[in-house]
């Protein structure tokens, strides 16, 4: 929920401003974004996370006016395609606290970066020039397709057949962001359409609490794990009760990390993120979803969490930019 609160804010690079009329429209008591039909509540509540979202885009404001004024150079220019990442996006304040400068013409960078928040498209996009790209080749994150990409790299699988599956599974959207997950008695009679049919995964340490392992990938590195945790009536929501940023070796080991980096590079995703379970009965992780236009982070760190997480993946990101620049050709 917060993610759609956040788009709503819509906070341009220069200040924090409600791009209420570009995106989105004001029905009654709601705010109906033009493009997805999200429908979002004008509570107290919206009011508080607007403030959240704004307090942090300004420390992140504050971290790039002191570079500036002691005159430091970009680390490298880098341009988005089709469309510019709004500061609710991670890539914004990961590029400003990485020294990485966004410009608008394309003409003007070292680098590219496919940046479209959709989940399908039929083949990837042609970059601007032939500079490095990242997650050029990124253009396909449908939930059967990270099931299937899955299960390629693991070796174990997520999705069931709900026409002979004995017992409990999940229907979920195929889409991204809809957090429309339920639990269902298989088998069923007949699926749905635009619906996907998984193993209902207890990701819970006490039987109680449920726990995502949310996974940021920069360039084939974990720089830590965020621990979204909560309650069994909110666990297909983004509705997060605590969130803990932790290393990723304490959750995850070597050869789960290895995989899930293959993972990544299996689905071309240079930067984003995953959400990673795992089953309380057999130990084992399962990615369930894959987000190459990541928002972050989540609303219910604090502040100096938020930059300190932001400025972990702004350091990865540093070198993979760096290493982009060096071995492309002159």
């Amino acid at each position: 929920m917060f993610y759609m609160k956040a788009q709503a804010l819509g906070v341009a690079d220069h200040g924090v401003v409600m791009s209420l009329f570009g995106d989105y429209k004001i029905d009654g008591n709601l705010l109906v974004a033009k493009e997805t039909g999200a429908r979002i509540p004008l509570t107290a509540e919206f009011a508080r996370e607007f403030w959240r979202v704004a307090s942090f885009v300004w420390l992140v404001n504050a971290v790039r006016a002191s570079r500036i004024v002691k005159g430091r150079e970009p680390r490298a220019r880098i341009s988005f395609f089709p469309k510019k990442p709004r500061s609710y996006y991670a890539i914004w304040p990961v590029c400003h606290l990485a020294d990485v400068k966004i410009v608008d013409d394309p003409r003007d960078a070292d680098l590219h970066f496919y940046f479209e928040d959709r989940e399908f498209l039929m083949g990837p996009r042609q970059a601007p020039s032939g500079k490095p790209a990242f997650n050029i080749g990124c253009f396909d994150i449908r939930k059967s397709v990270v099931a299937r990409v899955f299960e390629e790299v693991f070796g174990y699988s997520l999705t069931i057949d709900p026409l002979a599956h004995q017992g409990t599974a999940v229907e979920k959207s195929e889409l991204n962001g809809k957090h429309d997950g339920r639990i269902i008695s298989c088998p069923v009679s007949e699926t749905r359409r635009g619906q996907v049919y998984q193993r209902l995964v207890d990701n819970t340490f006490d039987g109680a609490e449920h726990v995502d392992i949310r996974t940021p990938i920069v360039g084939g590195k974990i720089p830590f794990v965020y621990l979204k945790r909560r309650p069994a009536d909110a666990r297909f929501s983004n509705d997060n009760t605590r969130v803990d940023l932790v290393e990723a070796s304490t959750m995850l080991s070597p050869e789960e990390q290895g995989k899930i980096i293959a993972f990544a590079r299996a689905m071309s995703l240079d930067f984003g993120g995953l959400d990673v379970l795992r089953d309380r009965s057999d130990g084992r992780i399962y990615i369930v979803d894959a987000n190459k236009t990541d928002m972050g982070p989540p609303s219910a760190m604090t502040g100096q969490d938020k930059l300190k997480a932001m400025r972990g993946i702004a350091d990865a990101f540093a070198a993979l930019v760096d290493d982009a620049l060096a071995a492309s050709p002159a």
